[in-house]
């Protein structure tokens, strides 16, 4: 095992969505973008809605993924990523998340509840979110 890799898992309610060793991860938290590799200075933060970069360009072990928000933990060796809401670019549904969109955006104009409207207003931006992922080349 190569020794600048860090270890990257990210659980998600239904199980582990990604485990294994990672040379960087581009992560959107309160400040922006921050690469993380390993022997950072540990932290804890919560991670915004964002596109999320696994490796970086140059390797063929790249992996873009829209993350919906979440927590992360980073220690020295390990990241550990919590989340709710996280897909593989290649796996997102670009019909389905359009169709999501212009419900979600049906249902805003219509006079609803204070957490209703909340609810759908972050719906809509992680579906945002996910068509802004499909396109990034």
């Amino acid at each position: 095992m190569e020794t600048n890799l860090i270890n990257l898992k990210i659980s998600t309610p239904n199980g582990v969505f990604f485990d294994g060793f990672v040379d960087i991860l581009t992560v959107k938290i309160a400040n922006g973008y921050i690469g993380i590799q390993k022997n950072i200075l540990p932290f804890i933060s919560n991670i915004e809605i964002s596109t999320m970069y696994i490796n970086g360009k140059n390797s063929d072990k790249e992996k873009i993924c829209a993350i919906g928000g979440g927590l992360i933990y980073v220690d020295r060796e390990y990241i550990d990523i919590f989340t709710d809401d996280i897909t593989f670019k290649e796996d997102i549904n670009e019909d389905k998340t359009n169709k999501l969109i212009a419900e979600t955006k049906n249902k805003l104009k219509i006079k609803s509840s204070n957490s209703e409207t909340l609810k759908n207003e972050l719906l809509l931006k992680k579906a945002i979110n996910k068509i802004k992922t499909i396109n990034i080349k």
